[in-house]
């Protein structure tokens, strides 16, 4: 009987396709043999196969004296993987390295670089870097594929309702301007752009204002003015000369300074202008102290601003996978949920019992995964979003008594919906479950 044929590394393991990186043609084919050719190559596909089935945003790798601990970054939420023993680490940090065109030999000193993977039909980009650090080395790849369309805001998880006073506030003849405001992280130029999408670029003449060190994507219909903050400079310096021109709205993704806002806001309330821009913030009503942190001319700002428009995101159960329940009564009413109104709610998935998981000799088996999420119970994220208006007393507040509490009393008073309001309804839809929405408002 002959011998099985011995299998080089590149042929084992699952399909796993990578390209990669070179200064020329020359040295990817010469990079991509020695990373083929390498016995940690099968490992470095089941890598990446896992990864790419579980719609990872970030793969990382912390080496320590004896192991290599894996965490997938989900959803925006940290999973732990497993760990693989120092030696065929450090294998598969050689064959990665060699992909991304990078110094195998080098453990300490920052690097960083590309390549590409394709799996099940599914083409990533692969950002990596990695930084020596006390307890080793960390290695962090970024996987940049085609993801899902989030174009607008009813692809981010917008009411509909919602949508439409975002829409007649962006519209509104009177102008006025709306502050997009998010935590770091929490999808804030994501947001801004669906916002500057649902106003109407086409009828009125946009203007946009963005630093060329930090782009945001391109909207159609926004002429967009460009400053370089590395040589010291500013949009005030810019606007002067672009008034003249008399544009109807402005889009500014970063407000730099006092002085920009002056003339952003004298626009709102001499020629009703409609200017939509972004700040980070903890909650809606403290993007507008962020706003007077910079400084600006408080009473105009406050008869200029109209709204502000607060996100959080959250993951979404998995449709497949999630569990109904009946929620105590106790529940619904600390939820402030009238009775009747639900009468199930969904949570992630939960494996049956021990004594459930057997065969029909009695043996134990492994609890079923989900074929959609992978086993997680969540399958991708949607937006919380929180809608303040900004009233005449609220305004009020702002010039006479600018502080956390007041505003959010105010907000409170005039039965404003709050994130967690939005949240909790989000939960009541089956969107997602109690224990996310706990999750995300305890950031």
């Amino acid at each position: 009987m002959a011998n099985p044929p011995v299998l080089a590394p590149h042929q084992m393991g699952p399909p796993v396709n990578f390209t990669a990186a070179g200064a020329d043609n020359t040295k990817v084919q010469a990079n991509q043999i020695q990373a083929r050719n390498s016995p940690a190559f099968p490992f470095v596909k089941e890598l990446f196969a896992n990864a790419i089935s579980k719609r990872t945003a970030t793969i990382m790798l912390d080496y320590t004296q004896q192991a290599v601990n894996i965490r997938f970054d989900v959803d925006g939420m940290w999973h732990n993987i497993g760990q693989r023993d120092r030696q065929s680490g450090d294998a598969m940090l050689m064959v990665m390295k060699k992909l991304a065109d990078l110094n195998v030999n080098e453990r300490r000193a920052k690097q960083s670089g590309t390549f590409k993977a394709e799996f099940m039909d599914q083409k990533v980009t692969c950002k990596f870097s990695s930084q020596g650090v006390k307890t080793g080395e960390r290695v962090l790849i970024k996987m940049e594929g085609k993801g899902a369309k989030v174009d607008t805001l009813e692809d981010l998880g917008m009411r509909a309702k919602m949508i439409e006073q975002v829409k007649s506030l962006l519209n509104n003849e009177s102008g006025g301007m709306v502050i997009v405001a998010a935590m770091p992280g929490d999808g804030l130029t994501t947001t801004y752009c669906a916002t500057l999408r649902a106003a109407d670029r086409f009828m009125r003449d946009f203007v946009g204002f963005e630093d060329q060190n930090n782009r945001t994507p391109p909207i159609e219909n926004v002429e967009m003015k460009m400053f370089d903050s590395s040589a010291g400079q500013t949009p005030d310096a810019l606007l002067p000369s672009v008034l003249l021109k008399q544009p109807e709205a402005f889009a500014f993704p970063e407000l730099f300074n006092g002085k920009t806002i002056d003339l952003l806001t004298d626009q709102v309330v001499r020629n009703q202008c409609t200017v939509v821009t972004a700040i980070n913030a903890k909650e809606a009503v403290e993007a507008l102290l962020r706003v007077m942190m910079l400084k600006p001319n408080v009473e105009q700002f406050a008869k200029a601003v109209t709204a502000v428009l607060y996100t959080r995101p959250a993951r979404r159960l998995c449709e497949t996978c999630r569990q109904p329940y009946q929620p105590a009564p106790q529940m619904l009413q600390k939820l402030g949920l009238p009775p009747g109104r639900v009468n199930v709610l969904y949570r992630q998935w939960q494996p049956p019992p021990p004594e459930q998981l057997v065969d029909e000799k009695g043996n134990p088996i492994a609890p079923p995964i989900c074929p959609s999420c992978g086993g997680l119970g969540y399958k991708g994220r949607f937006g919380i979003y929180e809608l303040l208006m900004v009233s005449d007393q609220m305004r009020q507040a702002m010039i006479k008594q600018p502080k956390l509490e007041v505003l959010r009393q105010i907000a409170m008073a005039a039965k404003h919906r709050t994130v967690k309001d939005e949240g909790i309804a989000a939960a009541a839809r089956g969107v997602s479950s109690l224990n996310e929405i706990q999750r995300v408002l305890q950031k």
